[in-house]
């Protein structure tokens, strides 16, 4: 049975998620987390030809992962529960729920991987679901992996999409969160199926080579230059890449020469590489919430880097929960995923020992925190 929330979400009825929130304000017991958790199914099936089906619930997926570590404070989550709630309640849902059931076959073979890929190719979601079914319950991490490849390796002009929106829901959901996996596989699929891949895919006999560290920072430079969705979707994609590396279901080098070719002919951004080293260290740590908007407002934020950098450097979780409530205050109807995604993404390559290099580091900030202004303010 839906919770009353979710029905008021589905109707679009604000006034009753309001009261909600108030509610919410002496409800010691309520957690972010738990919240998207509650909300996850109805995420899984948003349907806004806008910003595309995974945008909503993979922006949730790494506020509940901040919320999971105790990053946010109590009053950040109750802000950011508004945005989520009332961000959802402006969408639109599709009724549709799958569940593991109904694969026949005894076993799993490079046939089954055969037919998975020819009928995604054909534009055959149902057939293509049969087959992932199967694997599903019997190699769920190699599915994950095959898939994301497909997608890597067939739709290399929409990495932006093809990896960077559904990795987090393959990696926190399918085999994780038993009465979601096979919903969020069928909207995979979905996503897949309106590709055609004839003569686009050609499987290589070598195989992918990791960037050398030079490589790899010059590749992070150029991932957090330029403005716009695009060039942000360049840096999101960049540290997607770098979470790959790490992930426990994807065994193999993940295929950085598709990501340069993606990247295109870029030059790095000399005007935001110069912002950052001109601008004056502010040795001054906040103390609470109200001292770091005073000191970092959104209006003004490039003469404030060097107190938000420090502010990072020597408080990090704070100012994690600082920026994340900061945003928050500037919710409106029209708010746009990306503007969480764009500072998760960036906040995990500021934290990343993966890149040593401080100048992507701060790029990558001052990426997000602008795409935020320039659309919001």
């Amino acid at each position: 049975m839906e919770s009353q929330l979710k029905k008021a979400v589905i109707n679009h009825r604000q006034e009753k998620i309001k009261k909600y929130l108030k509610e919410l304000e002496n409800d010691r017991s309520f957690s972010l987390a738990s919240l998207i958790d509650e909300l996850l199914d109805l995420m899984l099936m948003e349907c806004s030809l806008r910003y595309g089906s995974f945008h909503f619930v993979k922006m949730s997926l790494f506020l509940r992962e901040f919320s999971q570590k105790n990053y946010f404070s109590r009053e950040s989550e109750l802000e950011i529960a508004r945005v989520v709630l009332l961000g959802l309640s402006e969408r639109h849902f599709i009724k549709l729920e799958a569940d593991s059931s109904g694969y026949k076959e005894a076993a799993i073979n490079e046939k089954t991987y055969a037919k998975l890929s020819e009928e995604i190719n054909k534009g055959n979601t149902h057939n293509s679901f049969y087959y992932s079914l199967g694997i599903l319950e019997k190699e769920p991490e190699k599915l994950k992996e095959f898939l994301l490849n497909l997608g890597m390796e067939r739709i290399t002009d929409s990495l932006g999409h093809s990896i960077s929106c559904f990795y987090p829901v393959l990696r926190d959901l399918v085999n994780h969160h038993q009465d979601l996996s096979a919903t969020a596989v069928l909207s995979f699929l979905m996503y897949l199926s309106r590709y055609s891949y004839k003569d686009k895919y050609n499987s290589k006999e070598e195989k992918e080579k990791r960037p050398s560290q030079k490589e790899l920072e010059k590749l992070g430079l150029k991932a957090a230059s330029g403005s716009g969705i695009i060039n942000l979707h360049h840096m999101i994609t960049y540290y997607t890449f770098l979470m790959l590396e790490d992930s426990s279901f994807y065994q193999q080098i993940p295929p950085y020469s598709i990501l340069e070719n993606y990247f295109g002919s870029k030059n790095i951004d000399q005007q935001r590489l110069e912002l950052f080293e001109k601008n004056v260290e502010k040795n001054m740590v906040a103390e609470n919430y109200q001292q770091f908007k005073n000191n970092f407002s959104l209006k003004s934020y490039q003469a404030n880097l060097g107190f938000l950098f420090n502010n990072l450097d020597s408080e990090y979780q704070n100012t994690v929960s600082y920026l994340h409530r900061l945003f928050a205050e500037y919710y409106s109807s029209s708010w746009n995923p990306h503007y969480y995604t764009g500072l998760y993404c960036s906040l995990g390559i500021y934290s990343s020992d993966k890149i040593n290099n401080i100048k992507i580091k701060k790029m990558a900030v001052i990426q997000a925190v602008e795409y935020f202004t320039n659309n919001v303010l």
